[in-house]
């Protein structure tokens, strides 16, 4: 996906798992289990693992896992999420844009899809963990909102 940005705008315009707010202190580098076969992308929530390596070693997060992260969008790093390599991830009150899987209330707890239409996506909380809150509010699905990171445990 090109950016592209009009003269007349002040910021580039919005895309999945691009930071949101002007400081986003909670955000770590982190190394892709280079065993994982899961699929990473932009939007994917992550789980600590176990390793025997001196990195923060992340894995892929199943919708009832506790999530530690998301990976967000970077110009230089979008095309290689690879098993093995680093990424950076937001955490704990972090502000970043995803992806609605449906109507979503502004404040309302959301919890992580992962494999939604497009890839990961966020949805009112039901029955999953916790990922965070909605700062914006979704009419539908495919709208990218504002979400504070905020995991929690699942219900």
């Amino acid at each position: 996906m090109s950016i592209y940005q009009n003269p007349n705008q002040f910021s580039i315009t919005p895309q999945l798992g691009s930071p949101d707010l002007a400081f986003n202190f909670n955000t770590k580098s982190v190394q892709i289990n280079p065993n994982s076969i899961g699929a990473f992308q932009v939007g994917t929530a992550v789980k600590l693992i176990a390793g025997a390596v001196p990195t923060i070693l992340v894995d892929v997060a199943a919708g009832t896992e506790v999530i530690f992260g998301v990976i967000w969008s970077s110009l230089k790093k979008n095309v290689n999420l690879a098993p093995g390599k680093y990424v950076e991830i937001a955490c704990a009150g972090s502000v970043i844009y995803l992806e609605a899987a449906a109507a979503i209330n502004r404040g309302a707890l959301v919890e992580y899809v992962p494999a939604g239409t497009d890839g990961p996506e966020v949805q009112t909380k039901a029955s999953g963990t916790t990922l965070g809150r909605a700062l914006d509010q979704a009419s539908g699905a495919g709208q990218l909102i504002r979400i504070e990171i905020q995991p929690g445990a699942a219900a």
